[in-house]
């Protein structure tokens, strides 16, 4: 589809074209996800997706674990999966925000099996600790942001119904993974969309606050004096003080506030100063 077909659906109230199936449709938006073109693949190609399957409902609980399994697939999620600094990175982030819509769709209407969601967590995971490509906006091609995209994924699975404390705690470790393998600082507020995920497990009670902390304070030390470990503890940092005034804002913290300050001094060698 180019531009002014999609423009097209947009000005028609987001209705099918004509002599398309739903199926076939959302078929050829998912063919541009990949796009360099940030108005194709973001704007027009998302949005119209965004619309149509959460406003419009389209596609019925068979078609919908189709499209999940194709987004999860190495035509998608996992395309050449490890690159950094290549146009490769838009597929797969943008199957992470086709993901995170499918996931909506379950979490209303509940059609996956718990065999076929603990595949999906295993495939979520895997990913995080094999994307290497963390750049967020791109001129002249707009967002790549990976960490963003399947945090907002991650998000969606912490409010699934299957999702328990064993399954909190391995998609808390991903993103974790996420966190760690970041070669930069973060730029583009990846880690407040890493805290949310984080957050939404703690506001619907599935893993205890202290029990959250604990696995903080698990991780180790970043002390080492090389550019690399400096990177990490400050990426690591600044995910701590999102995690902090998120959760004060939902009151959320109650008498664990102390614990939350102590951890951030843990990884900040500035704080005796």
């Amino acid at each position: 589809m180019d531009k002014e077909e999609l423009r097209s659906i947009i000005k028609d109230d987001y209705n099918l074209p004509d002599g398309k199936t739903e199926f076939e449709a959302i078929q050829d938006i998912i063919g541009i996800l990949g796009s360099t073109d940030a108005e194709l693949r973001d704007t027009l190609g998302y949005g119209i997706l965004n619309q149509w399957l959460l406003k419009k409902k389209l596609l019925n609980e068979e078609q919908l674990e189709i499209l999940l399994d194709k987004a999860l697939s190495e035509d998608m999620l996992f395309y050449r999966i490890g690159e950094s600094g290549t146009d490769s990175v838009f597929l797969r982030s943008f199957s992470s925000l086709l993901i995170a819509l499918i996931l909506n769709r379950d979490n209303r209407i509940k059609f996956l099996s718990r065999k076929k969601y603990e595949q999906m967590i295993e495939r979520i995971c895997s990913y995080c600790d094999l994307e290497k490509d963390y750049r967020g906006y791109l001129e002249g091609k707009g967002w790549a942001h990976a960490p963003a995209h399947i945090a907002d994924v991650i998000d969606e699975c912490m409010k699934n119904s299957y999702t328990a404390l064993n399954e909190c705690a391995k998609l808390w470790y991903a993103l974790l993974a996420l966190t760690e393998g970041a070669s930069e600082v973060f730029e583009a507020e990846e880690d407040e969309r890493i805290s949310l995920a984080a957050v939404t497990m703690i506001e619907l009670k599935k893993v205890p606050l202290p029990v959250f902390i604990e696995w903080l304070y698990k991780k180790e030390e970043l002390i080492g004096r090389d550019i690399t470990s400096m990177k990490r503890r400050i990426n690591f940092k600044n995910l701590i003080r999102c995690l902090y005034f998120r959760l004060s804002k939902k009151e959320l913290l109650g008498e664990m506030k102390m614990e939350f300050l102590s951890l951030e001094k843990k990884f900040n060698p500035f704080h005796k100063y």
